[in-house]
């Protein structure tokens, strides 16, 4: 009976090991077109301080424990710590560059998404603006502050994508709908409000509150 447990328990492992995928800084060495890929852009405290980055109000930023959460999905990572003085244009048309060499591969772009938390949300609208496409996936947590909404209002009719918008109700950055009405290349809106009680920090965890519709709606 021992013997049998053991062996239910490995295979279990096994098949959570292999469901894992990559995680790198960059485009991964081997790129297979079959599979998803998922850009992680962080928030302004991990440019700051670092991958170990704390809130005083929200407590630890767990960098690294999102990115395993995200592959353990069954999705490529594709995340670096920001260097500080990182300029959010630069640094979008950067991640640009980095999508075309999945196209380049064949990647097809409906397995490409980008997920940007608080300022990699600010990235990620950035981004959209600068690719102009229907079928690239766009996940914005946490991003929409009066600030937010007046800065971006100029790309509202110019942004193209399939888009996923998430806030938390006790958060001052709440809903973006305002920069995310309806244009005919955007391909889908969908927006979450989250009712934990954490305000900001419900991006600084992997929570299964945004994890999850995430992902459904990654695999949608």
């Amino acid at each position: 009976m021992r013997s049998l447990f053991v062996l239910v328990s490995l295979l279990s492992i096994s098949s959570f090991i292999s469901k894992a995928q990559t995680i790198s800084a960059s485009i991964p060495e081997k790129v297979d077109k079959n599979e998803k890929y998922i850009f992680y852009l962080h928030g302004g405290i991990v440019q700051d301080q670092g991958a170990n980055a704390v809130s005083p109000y929200y407590g630890a930023y767990e960098y690294y424990h999102i990115l395993d959460t995200l592959s353990n999905h069954g999705f490529n990572i594709i995340s670096e710590v920001r260097p500080k003085d990182t300029k959010e244009e630069q640094y979008a048309r950067k991640v640009s560059e980095q999508i075309d060499t999945l196209l380049n591969y064949e990647v097809p772009s409906d397995n490409i998404t980008v997920v940007g938390a608080s300022l990699g949300a600010y990235i990620t609208i950035e981004i959209a603006a600068i690719r102009k496409s229907d079928k690239l996936r766009y996940a914005i947590l946490g991003l929409c502050s009066e600030y937010a909404l007046d800065y971006f209002s100029k790309y509202k009719n110019h942004l193209c994508g399939d888009f996923l918008s998430i806030y938390e109700k006790t958060d001052q950055k709440g809903s973006c709908m305002d920069i995310l009405i309806q244009h005919p290349c955007k391909s889908g809106i969908k927006e979450i409000r989250l009712n934990m009680g954490t305000g900001h920090g419900f991006l600084y965890k992997p929570y299964p509150e945004w994890v999850h519709p995430l992902i459904d709606w990654i695999n949608e």
